[in-house]
């Protein structure tokens, strides 16, 4: 087997292992599966790539057979060439079966136009059945009905210039009845026809004017109603006597003149005496407050009297003041809670608030002071 170059001719099989066969045989029998390998794949479909298969692992087997069993060298850089290459093939025959459709079936069958006879009045030839869109089939429908007519014309007249040669002409009366049966006696063409029979084009939106003016009247019908619906609406709602929610339904500019149960100027003087900040709240309006209070919150003092004091909170302290509204209104005891006071400039400081009831001639007054938060 050295003799011969390449080599690898031989090795396309693994029967070069046995002993009994000569170079001429197992070149035969290469030969005969490579060409059957071919023939497999002129054929793209599910089937044959699956028969392709074994033979490719017939011809990998043959030739990985000699590179695993020889040592590494240029000698076999035929063998190692060709495996790659029947590698190379399985991995895309896989692929190819993977993706490609069950029904896919490309063969080089050529496809044939059938012929058919088709016989018309003035040429009986053979055409191929066409194949048109439908203008230019009625252009044919036309071309015929026009060849028709123009056939019957020529009969006609070939029949009233015998008959005229056989008849005498009328005279008066009887040639106006003649011409007229033979004017009623005309068939129009067929594009007349066509045309006469065609509906007028109608757009779609004039199909539902008839509906707008109904669907008006339907929407000013229901507006109406449900105006009137939702101003009975506004008239039944109240809302409920709390005191509780006049510090919520104020704005903010809006002054409450409400008196206080003492002398204010009493009260002032008290609060003014204390060390830590301090205003006294009656149902929600600030009523007094002392300077430090004033310059805690960066505001005049003018600015604060008979002002909401949610005015002078962030928005994350409303729930805490509310529910400390609605505890002191249910009879229970809340005597601090936290809050979280708003400068005029929109600083955020987070405070202890505290109620301490002050009795002053008789008269029971509630003074809240500000505590820092030690955070």
């Amino acid at each position: 087997m050295s003799a011969y170059t390449p080599s690898f001719l031989f090795d396309f099989t693994f029967f070069y292992a046995f002993s009994g066969l000569d170079n001429t045989q197992l070149l035969f029998i290469g030969m005969m599966i490579l060409l059957l390998e071919l023939s497999v794949h002129t054929r793209l479909s599910k089937k044959y790539l699956l028969f392709s298969f074994p033979l490719t692992l017939f011809l990998l087997g043959g030739i990985g057979l000699r590179v695993a069993t020889s040592p590494i060298s240029l000698t076999y850089i035929f063998h190692y060439i060709v495996f790659s290459l029947l590698l190379l093939v399985l991995i895309v025959d896989h692929r190819l079966y993977l993706f490609i459709p069950a029904n896919l079936d490309i063969t080089d069958k050529k496809t044939k136009m059938e012929l058919k006879k088709i016989s018309l009045p003035s040429f009986g030839s053979v055409h191929p059945e066409p194949t048109t869109t439908t203008s230019k089939i009625r252009s044919t429908k036309s071309t015929f009905f026009k060849t028709f007519s123009q056939s019957l014309s020529d009969i006609k007249q070939n029949l009233t210039s015998k008959i005229n040669k056989s008849i005498p002409q009328p005279t008066g009366a009887t040639a106006q009845s003649s011409q007229q049966d033979v004017t009623s006696s005309y068939i129009p063409s067929e594009d007349y026809i066509e045309h006469e029979d065609e509906p007028p084009f109608v757009h779609p939106v004039e199909r539902q004017a008839d509906k707008i003016p109904t669907t008006k009247k339907l929407l000013s019908t229901l507006e109406s109603r449900s105006f009137d619906h939702l101003d009975s609406k506004i008239n039944r709602t109240k809302l409920e006597e709390q005191s509780f929610l006049d510090s919520y339904l104020t704005t903010p500019d809006q002054i409450i003149n409400e008196p206080l149960p003492v002398d204010k100027s009493l009260i002032e003087s008290i609060v003014q005496k204390i060390d830590e900040s301090a205003v006294v709240i009656t149902r929600g309006t600030v009523k007094a407050v002392n300077t430090k209070f004033s310059s805690l919150v960066n505001r005049p003092v003018s600015d604060i009297i008979n002002h909401d004091f949610v005015n002078f909170l962030a928005p994350e302290a409303f729930f805490d003041f509310k529910s400390h509204c609605s505890q002191r209104l249910a009879g229970e005891s809340s005597k601090s809670f936290p809050v979280v006071l708003l400068t005029k400039k929109h600083k955020k400081i987070r405070m202890k608030a505290t109620v301490k009831p002050v009795n002053i001639h008789g008269e029971q007054v509630e003074i809240t002071i500000f505590k820092e938060l030690n955070t």
